[in-house]
């Protein structure tokens, strides 16, 4: 019978040659990962939400892009002299079911109860309702992988799945050293 040692298959692995890549390449992605939020719990309940008035514009395609729009909607909001709130995205396709280009989604700003739409602007009020809610502070990249595999982990124990549509909230920090809070609202089951 023969068995190799860990010396046999890393003949090379010494602490030596270990410890500068662990400085150069492993330690500065755990930092920024941090720094992130990912280390940061998401914090699941049911709750009470709502009203939010928000501008918005439609959007079709990947979801990935929805944040390219925000500008857009954010200038718009601007030159009509409407402080814009949190951002907001109301995504309507499941990504497992819908195709990339046809997905469908709402993204856009809270606003205060009463205000007009600019004209490329749309305008609606999601109604107070109970709903489900992932919460985690974290940086927009990393936000919603987090939120979205909490919740399917916490539906999956009760032997439900992600139904859409969702609301996802993103709330930043205004500091460089704090992440934003993000939410994001499902039907309570």
């Amino acid at each position: 019978m023969f068995v190799r040692t860990a010396r046999h298959w890393f003949p090379e692995l010494n602490h030596k040659r270990f410890l500068p890549f662990l400085l150069a390449f492993v330690l500065p992605l755990l930092a920024v990962y941090a720094w992130w939020g990912g280390f940061n719990p998401v914090m699941i309940g049911v709750q009470m939400r709502g009203p939010y008035t928000y501008a918005y514009v439609e959007h079709t395609g990947d979801y990935a892009k929805l944040a390219d729009q925000l500008p857009r909607v954010r200038e718009a909001l601007a030159r009509a002299g409407i402080e814009p709130g949190a951002a907001i995205s109301l995504l309507y396709s499941h990504p497992d079911r819908v195709a990339r280009s046809e997905r469908r989604a709402r993204v856009g700003y809270l606003v205060a109860p009463g205000t007009s739409a600019p004209p490329s602007l749309q305008l609606d009020t999601l109604p107070v309702r109970r709903v489900l809610i992932a919460r985690v502070r974290a940086a927009m990249p990393l936000a919603p992988s987090r939120a979205y595999q909490a919740l399917d982990d916490h539906l999956k124990r009760e032997g439900k799945s992600i139904t859409l549509p969702s609301v996802e909230l993103y709330e930043a920090s205004g500091s460089i050293f704090k992440p934003g809070l993000f939410t994001v609202e499902l039907e309570s089951p």
